[in-house]
């Protein structure tokens, strides 16, 4: 039986279009934060890129529509490059979004451009990383949103410390 997935050392042809894919993604210049020199990328039989991963942590997974599906690694580096797909949460609700709870409009101090559907980071006042997950609206309806959920989450951060 023939393995599912091709592991490619990071040739330039798919390290190119994996940083393209995050570029029109997050935002110029997110592509080299996200997958720097010495990637390695999984593609399907198919040639699709699957699965992307670095010293071996998993950076993320490419879905069947070829936008990047997050992960704790990627989620980090994002909010070391100027990406506009975030969303800042208040003090009071920091701790629930931390615990995986989904993230409300009226928790929302401020956001970048985000639209329905997108993959988003959330972020404390500090500009911690308290989770990642999918938009259910965009920041355009923010104003006019007090009780519905804006995000909800993918995954959330884990404490450092052993359990």
């Amino acid at each position: 039986m023939s393995d599912t997935y091709d592991e490619h050392e990071p040739s330039h042809d798919l390290l190119n279009l994996a940083r393209e894919i995050a570029d029109y993604q997050f935002g110029p210049g997110c592509g080299p934060a996200l997958f720097p020199d010495g990637t390695r990328l999984r593609t399907s039989r198919r040639g699709r890129l699957r699965y992307a991963e670095q010293d071996g942590k998993f950076i993320c997974s490419f879905g069947k529509d070829s936008l990047i599906n997050l992960s704790e690694e990627s989620a980090r580096r994002l909010t070391l490059c100027n990406t506009q797909k975030y969303f800042v949460v208040s003090g009071e609700a920091a701790e629930d979004v931390k615990k995986g709870r989904s993230l409300y409009a009226k928790h929302v101090i401020r956001g970048g451009a985000v639209y329905s559907g997108e993959e988003v980071i959330m972020l404390d006042t500090s500009g911690n990383l308290l989770g990642w997950g999918k938009a259910l609206w965009s920041s355009s309806a923010l104003k006019n949103l007090r009780r519905s959920a804006l995000v909800k989450q993918r995954r959330r951060t884990w404490p450092t410390e052993k359990r």
